[in-house]
C-alpha cells in the first residue's frame, strides 16, 4: 500500500520539524525529570515548545526558568513574544521592559571578572 492510500489527501505530509521537535522535547523532559532545576534545559525545552507553537507549555517552562533565575533576560524576552502572539499585550510589554532593564544593567554594571 502506498503512502497516498493510507494518508488522507488533505492531511499533508507530516513535517519532519515537528517529529524532530517532539524527539528533542522528550529528551529535554527526561533530563528535567532527573534534574528539575536544570535552568538551561528548561529554557531549551521552552524554545522547542515555542517553535512548535505549543504556547501554554512554552510559557510554563519560561515561568519555571524565571522562577529559578529571575535575571534570565532571554526567557523574559521570549515569554514576551509568546504573550504578544497570544494577544496578552500587557504581559508582553511587562516582560519585554523587564528584559531590557536587565540587559541595560548588565551593560552599565558588567559582572566582575574573576582573577
Amino acid at each position: 500500500m502506498s503512502e497516498s492510500e493510507t494518508t488522507p489527501a488533505d492531511a499533508g505530509p507530516a513535517r519532519s520539524d515537528d517529529r524532530d521537535l517532539d524527539r528533542v522535547i522528550a529528551e529535554f523532559s527526561q533530563t528535567i525529570d532527573r534534574k528539575p532545576d536544570a535552568v538551561d534545559t528548561l529554557y531549551e525545552r521552552a524554545l522547542a515548545y515555542h517553535h512548535k507553537r505549543a504556547f501554554p507549555q512554552a510559557i510554563a517552562d519560561y515561568d519555571r526558568v524565571i522562577a529559578l533565575d529571575s535575571g534570565h533576560a532571554d526567557a523574559l524576552f521570549k515569554r514576551s513574544i509568546v504573550h504578544r502572539q497570544l494577544g496578552a499585550f500587557d504581559k508582553a510589554t511587562a516582560d519585554f521592559d523587564r528584559a531590557v532593564q536587565l540587559l541595560w544593567r548588565r551593560q552599565v554594571f558588567p559582572p566582575a571578572k574573576e582573577a
